[in-house]
């Protein structure tokens, strides 16, 4: 018997357009000088650089791991940065940043494996308002790739050969102290299963979030009338290095963690989750 195999890959929060956001180094955008439209391919800072070799090197796993199999990839939400702040952009275009985030989802598409593309609407001031970020990236794609599978959703749940897998933007938090992380998770996804069952639903297997740019991870069995129900709910970790507004609403949290991650679904069980990130410790370090 052989075995039918899907890599479902989740990324989230690449705030294109961001001075510390996600950007394809290769990506052409247009200036306008004088009477002439002048094409070019932005500087990008050094944290940059680095956030596209991560990027690149998840990339690279993720297709070696799924070999010849399928992938299914999420864009959990915030494909770009929109206008949440008049600093730290990389232009003050806004046709910049859907290009932009065009470009960082292509290298994906190179493979022909990769057979679907969901966009989640994340914030609205970052998707400039009602999900047009994502409408617009998920159009250019689709002209750009015609047979490609990509749509839009603000709150999807998809069937993957029985295996339920429900993604969103917006959810939990990672709770406020070390010892409380993954409380606030664990409640969510139990108050998620509950209400599904009680509607005589079958709960999802596999929760995604996005937001808070951190991964975390928790487990749920639950039982009703002698059937068992097994989910696992993640916040994905964002692609984009903390500015001013993120360092203040994460209280100055000294780690900072970028990456995607993979569900290898097997005959339509979830086989194993691989995380592809990498993390760094962003305080500035002395000896006097």
């Amino acid at each position: 018997m052989t075995n039918k195999r899907v890599i479902v890959v989740g990324i989230s929060d690449t705030h294109a357009g961001h001075r510390l956001g996600l950007c394809n180094p290769d990506v052409k955008l247009k200036e306008i000088v004088g009477d002439e439209i002048v094409e070019y391919s932005p500087k990008l800072l050094e944290v940059q650089k680095w956030l596209w070799e991560v990027y690149m090197w998840g990339i690279q796993q993720c297709t070696k791991l799924a070999g010849n199999d399928h992938i299914v990839l999420i864009h959990n939400g915030d494909p770009t940065h929109g206008k949440a702040s008049s600093f730290e952009l990389m232009s003050t275009r806004m046709a910049d940043q859907p290009l932009i985030a065009r470009a960082n989802i292509e290298p994906w598409l190179q493979y022909k494996n990769v057979k679907a593309v969901r966009f989640t609407v994340g914030t609205g001031i970052h998707e400039m308002g009602e999900g047009s970020s994502s409408l617009l990236v998920a159009e250019l794609l689709s002209k750009q790739y015609p047979d490609m599978n990509i749509q839009v959703v603000y709150h999807g749940l998809i069937n993957i050969d029985g295996f339920l897998i429900d993604f969103s933007h917006h959810g939990p938090n990672i709770g406020s102290r070390k010892w409380l992380e993954g409380n606030e998770l664990r409640y969510y996804l139990r108050s998620l299963v509950i209400g599904e069952i009680m509607a005589g639903k079958v709960p999802p297997h596999l929760v995604l979030r996005g937001h808070y740019h951190t991964y975390r991870r928790e487990f749920l069995e639950t039982s009703t009338n002698g059937k068992y129900y097994e989910s696992w709910i993640v916040l994905l970790p964002g692609f984009t290095f903390k500015d001013d507004y993120t360092r203040r609403a994460t209280r100055s949290e000294f780690k900072q963690g970028v990456g995607m991650v993979a569900f290898e679904l097997l005959d339509g069980q979830l086989y194993r989750i691989h995380r592809f990130m990498k993390t760094v410790d962003i305080r500035t370090k002395e000896l006097l």
